[in-house]
């Protein structure tokens, strides 16, 4: 794929984007954002930052089953702090920027939809994981089908990423050098309250190499399960085994919803990809891959719907995660969420963590992070 046409289509769409009479309809949305975080370190220093942002984007109508669409980030700093220890809100290249993190072209003609250009994906191992300011996008060529009843294919050719978990935050650096990412996947709904996917990622020459993944989720009124497997090739070393499974239930006249995962590797570390990752046993800062090789994540977790009580749009979760490392070591996580919708369109949410991460490389921290979002 000729990657140089990427930097003409980014123009092309800019310039199409601004002229409304290009087509019959331009679209907008995005969204105004406010954040502050706080992460205090056991018997070292404490680090505070803030930034006000939001997201701009723009669509075109369909014509002739084409459509050309952007997004603008920005993340402007308050204050002089920096992302030390932090979820990163400023950039690498400067603390207050603005990036063109999405620029593409969409063809969609009968059950098949082609992609291509800079644009936010939702795969297992490469997805937006909005937890900052600015969340990851990346440029890609994507073809998505919908033929086979109750299947989508999804083919990806994933060259660059921006945002939260990228090399630098604030501008498109590539995925695995020259080689970039292949990646190949199906989800299956065909079967009533079960879903099925597989995906198989293709990173020639990296330290992963591979990543083979499965997962199947039952889910019925008040109750869920999910069964997650994955394969992870290491290009020196033993391949990573990865088995997770979660449930949950919910007792709806109080409001209150019951969760317990749990991922064990074998062989080798974890790897969470090209985000968060999609392990079950995640918690906000502390995955399975901090618990390194053959390590073991489990999370349990208590939330509460407060319309029990007559209080709309306000839920609050903990949730406490425990990994363990190859030597038994353990460390832990817990997490309280807070969340409230005032109105259409204005939402804030709160998220404290109180972590002991010395035995798997991290932190010994609390950390704070609240967000205000006025969607439009």
């Amino acid at each position: 794929m000729n990657k140089i046409t990427l930097g003409t289509l980014y123009i092309m769409i800019t310039t199409l984007t601004i002229n409304a009479n290009i087509f019959e309809e331009i679209k907008t949305s995005g969204y105004l954002r406010a954040a502050y975080e706080i992460h205090a370190v056991k018997e070292s220093d404490t680090f505070k930052d803030g930034a006000i942002g939001g997201k701009l984007h723009i669509e075109t109508a369909p014509y002739l089953g084409i459509q050309f669409g952007t997004s603008f980030y920005t993340s402007n700093a308050l204050g002089s702090s920096d992302n030390t220890g932090l979820v990163p809100f400023r950039g690498e290249v400067a603390n207050s920027y603005t990036i063109l993190g999405e620029a593409y072209v969409q063809g969609t003609w009968g059950n098949t939809r082609v992609k291509i250009g800079r644009q936010e994906i939702d795969t297992p191992f490469a997805q937006v994981d909005d937890i900052g300011m600015v969340p990851n996008t990346f440029e890609a060529y994507i073809l998505q089908n919908r033929d086979i009843p109750d299947t989508t294919l999804f083919l990806g050719q994933i060259q660059k990423m921006a945002g939260v978990d990228a090399a630098v935050v604030d501008a498109f650096t590539p995925v695995n050098g020259d080689n970039n990412m292949q990646v190949i996947g199906a989800t299956y709904e065909g079967v009533e309250n079960l879903t099925l996917s597989a995906w198989y990622y293709r990173i020639k020459d990296a330290a992963v190499d591979s990543i083979a993944y499965m997962e199947a989720n039952y889910e019925i009124e008040n109750y869920s399960i999910g069964v997650q497997v994955a394969k992870q090739g290491y290009s020196m070393g033993k391949d990573a085994k990865v088995f997770g499974i979660t449930a949950s239930t919910q007792y709806a006249p109080l409001g209150l919803s019951f969760s317990a995962s749990y991922n064990k590797a074998w062989d080798n570390a974890a790897f969470s990809g090209f985000c968060g990752g999609p392990f079950f046993a995640n918690s906000e800062y502390l995955i399975p891959a901090n618990a390194g090789v053959a390590g073991a994540q489990s999370n349990i977790g208590i939330a509460w719907d407060a319309t029990t009580i007559r209080i709309e749009n306000l839920n609050i979760s903990l949730n406490h995660a425990l990994l363990k490392n190859q030597a038994k070591q353990k460390a832990t996580e817990t997490d309280l969420v807070i969340g409230y919708t005032l109105g259409k369109h204005l939402e804030t949410h709160l998220i404290a963590s109180y972590i002991k991460g010395k035995n798997v490389g991290e932190d010994d921290a609390r950390h704070l992070r609240v967000f205000l979002n006025y969607d439009f």
